[in-house]
């Protein structure tokens, strides 16, 4: 089973509550950075301790455009539960770098993040 970063865990305990949901969303639909997004959720120093900051910044577009996919479906699904964390993290070494795709979630497109060795082309 895949460790789960402290920033998963935090930007999840985030998108738990509806106002900084409303606010992600507005950030996406702005096109803000994912990096600028994680400074702004006060996010940085979990970014670093997990290692994650050069991971992101290699992602491609069309990753980045899966993970803006994911979180605007959810949030519009929004139902009575509140909208789930639409990231499925399989990585236990971030060094090893990421692939991302999106798989289907119950609400839409979840964004799967994998180690770069095990994703298909």
């Amino acid at each position: 089973m895949a460790a789960t970063l402290d920033t998963t865990q935090e930007a999840a305990r985030l998108w738990s509550d509806p106002a900084t949901r409303a606010r992600i969303v507005g950030m996406h639909a702005r096109g803000d950075s994912l990096l600028e997004m994680v400074s702004a959720l006060g996010l940085d120093d979990t970014l670093d301790s997990d290692g994650l900051r050069g991971v992101i910044e290699g992602l491609s577009a069309a990753e980045v455009q899966v993970i803006r996919d994911a979180f605007v479906s959810e949030a519009a699904s929004n139902t009575a539960d509140g909208a789930h964390f639409p990231i499925d993290c399989r990585v236990d070494d971030v060094g090893q770098g990421v692939a991302i795709s999106a798989v289907a979630g119950a609400a839409g497109p979840v964004a799967r993040i994998e180690p770069a060795a095990t994703t298909q082309t």
